[in-house]
């Protein structure tokens, strides 16, 4: 192989390399959206459920319910 082949074929690895890197990064930033949506959706249950424990402890006081 010559140097210019070298280079030639190192040049498309490189190319290669760079296009598989930003396949990642993009994969990677669609992965933290995902998380993000999971978190809130966990929260909003959280709270909701709260909400609902709350409300039901004030009803059974409230009547006198054991």
């Amino acid at each position: 192989m010559t140097i210019k082949e070298q280079l030639a074929s190192m040049e498309a690895k490189l190319d290669h390399m760079h296009k598989d890197l930003t396949k990642n990064k993009q994969d990677i930033e669609v992965l933290k959206a995902k998380m993000n949506m999971g978190t809130g959706g966990i929260k909003a249950i959280a709270l909701f459920g709260g909400i609902l424990i709350t409300i039901t402890f004030m009803i059974t006081k409230l009547l006198g319910i054991k």
